[in-house]
């Protein structure tokens, strides 16, 4: 696709880190340029040589101008795209509307400290945006002393391939933002599914707990091809292990640690995603995570890692002895059980005024890739409520298919 650079906004990318890299070449392949920042320099390098390899493009010098941005930055562009729209800005001695994506560490000080520092950067004011997946937009705005400007643009993993971004207003961004973010979400060919600001919003909220349970699974004895097929079953596009993998150990900790915090009565966080952190297995971005990965991070194998497996042996217990022990019966509960958690998420979703049924539905299928069995299903269909009662009274201990 290829966009008229007058269209829109000049924008900026603060984060160069796995999900930034992939904003950054979303941006690129929607024939938009982007100026990608990081606080360091060495990994805005890094992710500048793999953008250029994974899309059609050219890195540059360029000033960004109408800003004064304190960070070691680069300016990526489509190889085609001429800058006329600079020089005539330039001409009209206009600076250019910003818009501003942070995508830096899952922790609120952090981002609060960030956006009180860069609502100073630009000549005019910019639309700010966070690519928080879990953490309040409210909370993150009261550090700012024009906490209107900022709203959530949350984009999902593997970006290129997820046709949905969640839309966050506070209850005091103002109406402009708000269709500025929605109208560059289109222009990357993106829906834009406006949420209420609450933990986890909608995909989060679902994933946490599907994530959870992965991993509680995987302790109970149930291997990782099992985990795999019954998600494919599901209709998720990969395993929830290989997804916590794309997303960063850190980052699906950081968010899972917010949505159980608002949610405790929906999950019992595993022990092993902290302690993957600990063993510095964070994923895709190293190589190493649940899975091994090649540079470009392509799955090795359908195996865990040998250090994976190893560590596993630590957390072991028996919460799964109701399972079958032979396929395709134990991939066919798998996957209900998978099933029956998202379905109860999205049912809490809906009554708690996060977003109606239709928009979870959206979230589901542009968010995270899930392929219902008809065109028309949801994540509410996924199991009969009879089917959910005898799941729940199966496995007990599971706070996630539990009643709400």
């Amino acid at each position: 696709m290829s966009v008229d650079e007058s269209s829109h906004d000049h924008v900026l990318l603060v984060g160069a880190g796995v999900v930034g890299r992939a904003i950054a070449v979303d941006h690129i392949r929607a024939g938009l340029p982007v100026w990608l920042a990081d606080r360091d320099e060495e990994i805005l390098r890094s992710s500048c040589d793999l953008v250029l390899q994974a899309c059609d493009s050219i890195a540059d010098s360029a000033s960004p101008w109408g800003s004064k941005i304190p960070l070691p930055i680069v300016r990526l562009r489509p190889r085609h795209l001429h800058d006329y729209r600079d020089d005539l800005l330039i001409a009209r001695a206009a600076a250019p509307r910003w818009l501003l994506i942070e995508s830096i560490a899952e922790r609120l000080e952090i981002k609060q400290a960030f956006f009180a520092e860069a609502e100073k950067w630009f000549d005019h004011p910019a639309a700010l945006t966070t690519n928080t997946s879990t953490l309040s937009i409210a909370s993150i705005a009261a550090s700012m002393q024009s906490p209107q400007r900022l709203c959530g643009l949350h984009f999902f993993m593997p970006v290129v391939d997820r046709n949905v971004a969640e839309v966050i207003p506070h209850s005091g961004t103002v109406p402009s933002v708000i269709e500025a973010v929605s109208s560059h979400a289109n222009l990357l060919g993106k829906t834009p599914l406006t949420v209420r600001d609450s933990p986890g919003f909608v995909v989060n909220r679902l994933l946490a707990p599907y994530l959870n349970l992965a991993m509680d699974l995987l302790c109970g004895g149930v291997s990782a091809e099992t985990i795999h097929r019954a998600a494919l079953r599901m209709g998720m596009p990969m395993s929830p292990l290989e997804l916590v993998d794309l997303i960063g150990a850190r980052t699906a900790f950081d968010g899972g640690r917010i949505v159980w915090a608002a949610f405790p009565s929906r999950m019992d966080p595993s022990p092993l995603l902290p302690a993957m952190i600990k063993a510095k297995r964070p994923g895709v971005a190293v190589g190493e995570g649940f899975y091994h990965y090649d540079h470009a991070g392509k799955r090795i194998s359908d195996s865990l890692a040998p250090n994976s497996e190893r560590l596993l042996q630590k957390y072991q217990h028996d919460d799964f002895s109701a399972l079958p022990t032979r396929d395709p019966q134990r991939t066919n509960l798998v996957a209900e059980l998978f099933a029956g958690t998202v379905r109860l998420e999205a049912i809490a979703i809906e009554r708690d005024g996060v977003a109606d049924r239709s928009a979870i539905t959206t979230a589901m299928r542009g968010g995270l890739g899930w392929r219902g069995a008809t065109t028309n299903a949801g994540p509410h269909d996924l199991v009969s409520e009879e089917r959910a009662h005898q799941l729940a009274a199966l496995f007990p201990k599971l706070k996630c298919i539990q009643s709400i």
